[in-house]
């Protein structure tokens, strides 16, 4: 039963520390100056384009601690990957990322968190291709929270069941 629950979680969280070590990346590269080559890039499709620019755009606006919040809770997430792989207990692991990942998204309001969370509407997540857009929306945001959130309850349920089975066992 475990094991419906457990591979898509596991790769849910190791997507979740790719977006986290490229956003710390991205960001770290913007704040030493450091850029890509392009070599071989001549062409780019209006879209790569567009979103390169809102995604430099975004990064122009990182500091050292939303490199470091990243960075910690990629490192996290994939501690919890692993011992979820190895059956065993992962839950708080991916607590202490989800901290780290929350706290990051928590500290880049400006405008206070109680109006970014009143500003969002609920029919935006109808639409996710539109949400997909735009992922620095506080509206995606949430969502990818969200997603985490629904990922934590797995990981929790996950090592409830394999925490009952070691019990079993006298381990």
């Amino acid at each position: 039963m475990t094991f419906i629950l457990r591979w898509p979680s596991i790769l849910v969280l190791l997507a979740l520390v790719l977006l986290c070590v490229l956003g710390a990346v991205a960001a770290a590269g913007v704040l030493t100056g450091v850029t890509a080559p392009a070599v071989g890039v001549d062409t780019l499709d209006a879209e790569i384009a567009a979103a390169q620019g809102a995604a430099e755009t975004r990064a122009v606006d990182a500091t050292w601690i939303d490199v470091g919040l990243l960075a910690g809770a990629a490192l996290f997430f994939l501690i919890s990957a692993v011992r979820l792989m190895r059956r065993t207990q992962g839950f708080w692991t991916w607590l202490l990322g989800f901290a780290l990942y929350g706290g990051r998204w928590a500290y880049n309001q400006q405008d206070g968190l109680l109006p970014t969370i009143q500003g969002i509407d609920p029919n935006a997540y109808l639409a996710p291709q539109a949400l997909l857009a735009d992922l620095g929306s506080p509206t995606a945001q949430v969502g990818v929270l969200g997603i985490v959130l629904i990922v934590g309850l797995l990981v929790f349920i996950i090592d409830a069941a394999d925490r009952s089975y070691w019990d079993k066992q006298g381990a």
